[in-house]
């Protein structure tokens, strides 16, 4: 083989490496499609939301891979969300939630109620307080 037809084939064999390398990094940070036949529909029992913008906060917060659905309620101190249970868990979506600074004190599934070690004292958010971040509707 000529120095030429070498040079040729590894550049070759570099540019298809970095293609393929290039689709598999872009194909592993999309989230995977829920698949409906894997849903779990759960409810979290929350302490602290003091307004809808506590709501909008935590909704954001749970946008993750595997979430179908998320909607909080901080007059009912209530968390609904459904996920794919082969792409997260409550226990994740939990944490999530909690790394926020707002608390999660249990969760109700089709298995019943489950109650959550909470081993810190139960802060109540307020506007503005750094956790929604809002400081507009005047909670007390």
């Amino acid at each position: 083989m000529n120095i030429k037809v070498l040079g040729i084939m590894l550049v070759t064999i570099v540019v298809a490496s970095a293609i393929f390398f290039s689709i598999q990094s872009d194909t592993a940070d999309q989230p995977r499609p829920i698949d409906p036949a894997n849903v779990i529909k759960s409810t979290i029992n929350m302490k602290g939301m003091t307004c809808g913008h506590c709501e909008v906060a935590i909704e954001k917060i749970a946008q993750d891979k595997g979430v179908a659905k998320i909607k909080a309620k901080s007059d009912e101190q209530k968390v609904e969300v459904e996920y794919d249970k082969t792409q997260t868990d409550i226990k994740t979506i939990m944490d999530a939630i909690e790394m926020k600074g707002f608390t999660p004190v249990s969760y109700e599934d089709e298995n019943g109620l489950h109650e959550q070690n909470v081993t810190e004292e139960v802060r109540e958010m307020k506007c503005g307080d750094g956790k929604c971040g809002a400081g507009k509707c005047g909670a007390k």
